[in-house]
């Protein structure tokens, strides 16, 4: 048991590093005699005893396995659809069955003696086309951008299953036919994908396109189920071709595409068409037309096609005869694909992205073996169609062998970077003259690179040395191996095919959209039901909430309105010319009209003694009469010998009454300023300049305030104070409200922290 699983691991592994069909250098629509040839070239080059290769070995073993999976017809449809290369066994029996191992499995699923066959088992042969999870995620959804994936679900003891099994069995051999991935899986024993895909019941059938499941809800007939992988299928992914629009539609080449038109008998073009049409939609623009209409009888004679049979025309730059035809009673896909192949690009190919410069300029390392792009570089104006065109019948009629040279071009306004990384800024032709770049890709970034000497000139005297020169430098290239002059380290190719801004923004927009829808699709009635009560539930419990929020806010309202007819009006600040200020005393009559019962607005209170008040209104008075204009503002005064016991209250009521002031001293308040806001209940302090000298020297709040001062401490500063002259005190107080227009200016841009308070304290008398 341990043996198979690690040789499932080392085959898988095998599998993931390298498409087998890379490893050989051949398309997935190669023919056997085709992949035979490639594996004898391939096996002669690298054969370890004529090879001195390091990695020789490895890589001829590669080979060896490559061409003994892809050489088999058998091994190379089961390597197409699961992944499994020549190594890789099928475990016999069921050694380890999960999840829920039962030993009456086999017995009724076909293992043995009853061959019930419920839901594919045995020998049914939806069992070719299992997948697991891994299969899904690292090949299936890749894949689904070029190869839509038809997947059919099962499970044992379903009966549905069991009616509905010979038309999947149908209908999986047609999209087979047509080249379409399928798959299928038992839902027990591939628990971890069924939990993936959100399946709740069996039989389930979806699709995955562009990375998505798509999920069938139809009762199940073969032209329902071929209508439903139709519409997998984008509507741009075959466009109606009508004789008014055939000629639009084939001079459409200058988007770098091919233009293939299907002719088929039926109105709506089958799945036999949509499929390639839409994994070559990158190169090849498709259109259809149906032969028993009347909307492209001009065209139909014009190219001779027989209404009666499959007919497809693949048309280049040279829209007056197609480049390729095939005509058949019924087209397969293989006719198709190989039609394809061979012409899948423009005689003259831009290089527009990354993918078509690695696939026209493929990197090889060895000079011997070598490939050379000639690149002609032009702009995207009309005025250098004249330079192609030359380029273009340069490159048909030229006789290079097309493995090892490469006629393509490039805009240079648009492939800037490129194009920067191999001139380096260097520009040195005239108008007439374009560059050519001969383009040896070393590696994926590296580049061994000239620019032809005499470049490209279109003058009808020098077209003709121009085509000389080039064919003889291919020529003396082709001839020997050495370097070509100049080396680049290069950034990949811009797409020029991405979608602007805002067209990705909706088709993102659109592709999330149908994500939701498909995932809301995957729960089943109960879940739904769940859903939708629990919304209703919130849904009241808002409403309920809504309702008791508008009532609460009605009542705050009324309680607001109420309070405001009780506010007093604030008192004037100024007379009418605002030539006079009107400072206000705050006594216990006062008190409510400028405080407590006061609108919102400040109301500025300074607190004097008897001994300085006269100075300091004067002064305060002087401050503030620049402040008076504004009616929000009213200005007062507090004498301290009568309403110390109100501010001492203030003050312990903003320190939560944590600290008793007995010992506050009226001469340490003088000068202090109150910002008082009585409807917000908040104030701002401002202390005199002198005062905040002191409390850098203290670095104590309470003590520098005085707040804290004993008597004999206090009397100790009194006694320093009358050592001073006279004039020294008088200048002390005239120096309080030195700072006080700062202060204000502090205020009013919100820099000063309030002092918030839960109540004013009363003032008595």
């Amino acid at each position: 048991m341990r043996v198979y699983w690690v040789c499932t691991l080392i085959f898988t592994s095998i599998v993931d590093c390298k498409d087998l069909y890379d490893v050989l250098g051949v398309h997935k629509s190669a023919s056997t005699q085709e992949i035979k040839t490639a594996y004898k070239k391939l096996a002669r080059e690298w054969h370890p005893d004529k090879n001195d290769d390091p990695s020789a070995a490895d890589k001829f073993t590669k080979i060896n396995e490559a061409y003994e999976t892809l050489g088999s017809k058998d091994k190379r449809a089961a390597y197409d659809n699961f992944g499994h290369t020549a190594g890789y066994q099928e475990p016999r029996g069921r050694p380890f069955h999960h999840p829920g191992f039962s030993p009456f499995d086999d017995f009724f699923a076909g293992g043995g003696g009853f061959k019930f066959n419920f839901g594919g088992g045995g020998e049914s042969t939806l069992g070719k086309y299992k997948i697991t999870l891994r299969k899904y995620e690292s090949i299936i959804v890749p894949e689904s951008h070029q190869k839509p994936c038809f997947i059919y679900v099962y499970s044992d003891f379903c009966f549905n299953c069991m009616r509905v099994e010979p038309l999947i069995e149908k209908i999986i051999v047609e999209l087979e036919n047509i080249g379409m991935c399928v798959g299928t899986f038992h839902a027990r024993d591939s628990a971890s994908l069924t939990s993936h895909l959100r399946i709740h019941q069996v039989p389930t059938i979806l699709a995955v396109v562009n990375g998505r499941p798509t999920y069938y809800n139809d009762h199940v007939s073969m032209q329902i189920l071929r209508n439903f992988v139709r519409k997998l299928f984008p509507r741009s992914t075959l466009t109606e071709v009508t004789d008014s629009n055939y000629e639009k539609f084939l001079m459409g080449w200058t988007d770098n595409r091919v233009r293939g038109i299907f002719f088929s008998q039926k109105e709506e073009p089958s799945a036999r068409f949509l499929a390639p049409a839409y994994q070559y939609r990158e190169r090849v623009a498709f259109g259809y037309i149906a032969t028993h209409s009347n909307k492209a009888i001009i065209l139909m004679n014009k190219f001779n096609i027989n209404r009666n049979r499959d007919t497809l025309l693949l048309f280049n730059e040279d829209i007056s005869s197609p480049v390729a035809t095939a005509s058949m009673q019924q087209m397969s896909r293989k006719t198709i694909d190989e039609l394809i192949d061979r012409n899948l690009y423009l005689q003259l190919p831009r290089l527009s992205s990354q993918p078509i410069f690695e696939k026209l300029c493929p990197e090889e390392p060895r000079r011997k073996n070598r490939q050379f792009c000639v690149v002609l570089i032009t702009e995207k104006k009309a005025e250098y169609d004249n330079h192609r065109t030359l380029f273009r019948n340069f490159a048909t009629s030229s006789k290079f062998p097309p493995q090892r040279v490469k006629f393509t071009y490039m805009y240079k306004d648009t492939q800037d970077r490129f194009i920067s990384a191999l001139t380096r800024g260097n520009k040195t032709r005239s108008n007439n003259i374009l560059e050519v770049a001969i383009i040896w890709r070393m590696d994926t970034r590296k580049l061994n690179y000239e620019f032809l000497e005499a470049g490209w000139n279109i003058d009808e005297n020098s077209i003709g040395l121009s085509r000389k020169s080039l064919e003889n430098r291919l020529h003396e290239l082709l001839s020997n191996e050495h370097f070509l002059p100049y080396k680049a380290v290069i950034p990949e190719v811009y797409n020029e095919h991405t979608l602007d801004l805002l067209t990705r923004i909706v088709y993102k927009i659109i592709d999330w959209s149908e994500r939701i829808y498909w995932f809301l699709c995957g729960y089943d009635t109960m879940t739904w039901t769940s859903v939708l009560l629990t919304l209703v539930f919130i849904a009241l419990m808002g409403f309920f909430m809504h309702k008791l929020t508008s009532i609460e806010a009605e009542q705050v309202k009324k309680k607001m309105a109420d309070s405001k007819r009780n506010v007093q009006k604030r008192p004037p600040s100024s007379s009418a010319d605002n030539q006079t200020i009107h400072i206000y005393e705050l006594r216990y009559d006062t008190y409510s009209n400028l405080v407590k019962e006061a609108d919102t607005g400040l109301t500025f209170i300074i607190c004097a003694n008897e001994e300085f008040k006269k100075t300091l209104l004067w002064k305060f008075a002087e401050i503030m009469q620049p402040y008076s204009r504004y009616s929000a503002l009213t200005f007062g005064f507090l004498q301290l010998e009568y309403y110390i016991s109100w501010y001492q209250s203030l003050l312990e009521t903003s320190m939560d009454n944590k600290v008793k002031l007995n010992k506050i001293k009226i001469n340490n308040c003088v000068g202090t300023v109150l910002a008082i806001n009585g409807y917000r209940k908040y104030y701002y302090l401002y202390h005199p300049k002198k005062t905040r000298k002191f409390l850098r020297k203290k670095n104590n709040v309470g003590q520098a305030m005085g707040l804290l001062d004993s008597d004999d401490e206090s009397s100790e500063d009194e006694r320093q104070i009358d050592i001073e002259s006279h004039d020294q005190k008088v200048m002390c107080v005239q120096e309080m409200l030195d700072g006080l227009t700062i202060w204000m200016d502090r205020v009013f841009d919100g820099s000063i922290r309030k002092v918030r308070i839960n109540e004013w304290p009363e003032m008595t008398y």
